[in-house]
């Protein structure tokens, strides 16, 4: 927090330098696991747990590329990388424990065939982003897959970072002098969107908010036209409304920011 307060009193004061433009690069990894089942027809068909990682690897500038590595996948798998090799090894790892979960669910196989009637097939897909405004760099992450259940289920992650330090800005509220004018523009974008009538209740309209009031999630951004967030499905919506993106341009928002991007 420290860190993150030091980093934003001087973006503020106009003293920061702005940091580099980042480089980076991508690869990927696939994993896949198979399994011959009995149905119950009498017949047998092959299953499979797949999972396809396209990542992201930031290479310079050399200390800030490092410190981003670092929080960037602390932040993701809760473990600390600081080499590629030991990304993809945790990935490996990860997959390993995923595939573990999907053979569980044959346990019964020997003793009675298994009923087609959900998917067996397992797969995951995960693709990196990210885009950098001055001394802010966004992170995305976009993750789709099935896991079991009636349909695949998936979203968008984004993660803001304050540069060079690579500290997490997990807050969209300590970006802002101000935080009411923006919930107001956020709130009334969304009316507009929707077709709201100002005072229309969100939950009679399908919108699941909290105690029937307006809010901002922290799954947020920055692009080159301003500020967004994203509510993935489920969290205000149905899966059939798909997710919300409320986007704010910076000729709106600039008053009430403590630091110029």
């Amino acid at each position: 927090m420290k860190k993150l307060l030091f980093a934003l009193l001087l973006l503020a004061s106009g003293r920061a330098i702005f940091a580099q433009p980042l480089t980076s690069k991508r690869d990927s990894l696939t994993f896949k696991e198979e399994r011959i089942v009995s149905l119950e027809d009498g017949s047998t068909d092959t299953v499979n747990c797949s999972s396809y990682f396209h990542y992201l690897w930031f290479t310079g500038p050399e200390e800030t590329a490092g410190r981003l590595n670092r929080q960037m996948y602390l932040d993701l798998l809760s473990t600390e990388i600081n080499t590629e090799d030991e990304l993809r090894n945790a990935l490996n790892e990860g997959f390993n424990d995923w595939a573990s979960e999907w053979q569980s669910q044959f346990v019964a196989e020997d003793s009675s065939p298994l009923d087609f009637s959900y998917n067996l097939n397992w797969y995951e897909e995960s693709y990196f982003g990210f885009e950098q405004t001055g001394n802010t760099i966004t992170v995305s992450h976009s993750l789709d897959g099935y896991y079991g259940g009636a349909h695949p289920n998936g979203g968008i992650t984004y993660k803001v970072y304050a540069l060079p330090a690579a500290t997490p800005v997990d807050k969209w509220q300590d970006l802002f002098t101000d935080t009411m004018p923006l919930l107001r523009m956020a709130e009334s974008t969304f009316r507009k969107e929707k077709n709201l009538l100002p005072g229309a209740s969100l939950s009679e309209a399908g919108y699941w908010f909290q105690n029937d009031k307006f809010h901002l999630t922290n799954n947020f951004g920055f692009d080159e036209t301003g500020i967004f967030f994203l509510f993935n499905r489920y969290e205000v919506a149905s899966y059939a409304d798909g997710p919300v993106e409320i986007n704010i341009p910076y000729n709106q928002l600039k008053r009430w920011l403590k630091k110029p991007l």
